[in-house]
């Protein structure tokens, strides 16, 4: 750090942070972009891996801002079906399609004087990205079925998962609704990338546990942590908070000890190690060898199982994600996780 740079610290942020927790610089640096952007009324985007806590910057963002006291509203971009989202977003006039027999008001109305949270942007339709750019250009909606331009006057904070400059290579977003997007943009770091952050995260949840269940764990043993340490939370912060959240509820002595984990918190992770010389030569073409992520002696069944359970933890529950990424068909999925009871 050059002389004249100032270290990063929470005392000079001007907002209420305590409940984003971490002291890691890449963190503290998150925290003072919340706390440089949340007075402006401007869009922000906010990026990072799933469970990294973008709805939770979201809200800060909104707490902090001139929309404090005007509701947030949340919608999920994803969680809407396609030929649904339009009217959910903008509403509709009476008579626009059968069944619509009353006006509805649309969620960028609702959110009026206060902040609309569009989750998941990078999975709204492409045919509906030119018509929330207008709206973000013009400040003012048409209702589906209506003429009548309706002004808006709503603070919109958006957040991703994917890469949406792939996603623009890929004509799959519009470049210039990403344009409009990334002028303020907060990128949210991954767990492995805050590793020393962990500790306190995972103490933050043994007490949030604690305050809402009648049974007290008042420790974390120490071997826990190192395996905490050495795990990769492809899950982030949501998936700490799961794995802290199931410890307590087995932890009978008031205290968590790794077999209270899950198998694969327990299981050693993947670390590569250098060939040593003389293999090295019998082997020219082999750059490392890697130690086995599981302990000799785990089941084929057991393997499969875990990695499973896994990505399905990691998506949130969403079967069909979940499928997607481990590479096999829905139904596959199914009868898999019915064979486990899960």
């Amino acid at each position: 750090m050059a002389p004249s740079e100032t270290p990063l610290s929470r005392e000079k942020l001007h907002g209420n942070y305590d409940h984003i927790v971490g002291e890691s610089t890449v963190h503290l640096e998150v925290l003072k972009s919340i706390d440089t952007f949340a007075k402006s009324s401007k869009i922000v985007l906010i990026s990072g891996e799933t469970g990294t806590g973008k709805e939770l910057v979201a809200r800060a963002l909104h707490a902090e801002s001139p929309y404090a006291m005007s509701p947030m509203v949340v919608v999920n971009c994803a969680g809407i079906a396609e030929n649904l989202i339009e009217n959910e977003l903008f509403g509709h006039e009476k008579g626009a399609f059968t069944g619509a027999d009353q006006r509805h008001i649309g969620l960028f109305e609702t959110a009026f004087g206060g902040t609309l949270f569009l989750d998941e942007i990078g999975e709204l339709p492409v045919r509906l990205q030119s018509k929330l750019l207008r709206v973000l250009q013009e400040n003012e909606i048409r209702r589906v079925g209506g003429t009548a331009q309706i002004p808006v006057s709503v603070r919109v904070l958006a957040a991703t998962n994917i890469d949406l400059i792939k996603a623009v290579e890929a004509n799959r977003f519009r470049r210039d609704l990403y344009e409009r997007l990334k002028s303020l943009h907060i990128h949210l770091p991954a767990l492995r990338e805050r590793r020393e952050d962990i500790s306190a995260l995972a103490k933050y949840f043994l007490a949030k546990e604690n305050n809402c269940s009648s049974q007290k764990v008042v420790d974390i043993n120490p071997e826990v942590f190192s395996l905490f340490d050495a795990y990769s939370w492809p899950g982030n912060i949501r998936e700490i908070e799961g794995v802290i959240g199931r410890a307590v509820l087995l932890a009978e002595d008031g205290e968590i000890l790794p077999h209270h984990l899950p198998q694969d918190l327990q299981m050693p992770q993947v670390h590569p190690l250098p060939l040593a010389d003389e293999t090295a030569a019998a082997n020219p073409n082999a750059a490392e060898r890697f130690v086995l992520p599981f302990p000799i002696g785990t089941t084929l069944k057991e393997i499969e199982k875990s990695a499973i359970l896994t990505t399905l933890a990691r998506e949130d529950g969403n079967r069909s994600k979940t499928a997607k990424s481990l590479g096999i068909d829905r139904r596959t999925l199914h009868n898999k996780l019915r064979d486990y009871n899960a």
